[in-house]
């Protein structure tokens, strides 16, 4: 898809503030708009700011779209950003890393690191023209104005392949009501969604059987290929024996990963 046909795609989280999405969005001639509000709109302070940014990106004639997350997590902010840019990934997009909480500020900034070779995605900062007083007291937006946008530096954040993540998400289906999944049990649900390759040329012991160099270099496949990152690279999973089995289980951090990075496997 040429440059042309690109849409100007900006994301905001929902935080104090009106002015801070609605301008920028007007100043670069925003094609579209995703907002992310709080999962449980209730308890959020924010959530009436809501319909005053819908009504004036309305006016701006400038499509307004809505998602949730909770905004006290890193990672359930991260997911939805993740879904917003590959539903967007042919469009331009640009992510305002200015407003919401400041999880969700770090969240948008992370978002455009480990997302950049998925999308055109870019990060900026909206400064407002001056701060109001508090939002709690008069239920006035934190900022007016917008006295200039500031462009920030692109770097990248490396994330795992889709074939790593996937086997993540193997894992932790398999491992359901369990401490984790056998790793014989891994072996055959791995073949079965493609994400290893029997190969029997790398068996050379020509007095075993076929299934024996079948089994044999599954497993190699399988340690080589996702359980060695997944274990020594990553650190998202541990192996530990039990009896006779190899059960392999998710760490803390191969659950967090994997909350945000399986949406839309």
């Amino acid at each position: 898809m040429s440059s042309l046909q690109m849409l100007r795609v900006h994301v905001a989280p929902v935080g104090f503030e009106v002015d801070r999405i609605v301008l920028p969005a007007l100043g670069m001639k925003a094609d579209k708009v995703w907002l992310i509000t709080h999962s449980n709109p209730s308890v959020d302070m924010g959530n009436q700011f809501v319909s005053s940014i819908q009504d004036k990106l309305k006016q701006a004639r400038i499509e307004c779209l809505q998602t949730e997350a909770d905004r006290t997590d890193l990672f359930d902010t991260l997911r939805a950003l993740r879904i917003i840019i590959l539903k967007e990934k042919a469009n331009s997009i640009l992510v305002n890393v200015s407003v919401g909480s400041k999880i969700q500020a770090i969240a948008s900034m992370m978002a455009c690191m480990m997302f950049k070779d998925t999308a055109t995605i870019k990060p900026y900062y909206a400064v407002p023209e001056r701060y109001t007083s508090s939002v709690a007291k008069e239920e006035k937006q934190e900022t007016e104005g917008l006295k200039e946008i500031i462009g920030l530096p692109e770097y990248k954040i490396e994330i795992p392949s889709d074939k790593l993540i996937r086997c993540l998400d193997l894992i932790n289906r398999k491992s359901a009501g369990k401490s984790g999944v056998r790793k014989r049990d891994l072996k055959d649900s791995a073949i079965e969604a493609g994400l290893i390759q029997e190969d029997e040329k790398r068996i050379t012991n020509r007095k075993r059987t076929k299934e024996q160099y079948s089994e044999q270099a599954a497993y190699m496949s399988l340690n080589k290929n996702l359980i060695e990152p997944l274990q020594k690279y990553w650190r998202f999973i541990t192996e530990t024996k039990v009896g006779t089995h190899h059960i392999i289980s998710l760490t803390d951090e191969g659950k967090n990963a994997l909350h945000f990075l399986s949406a839309g496997i």
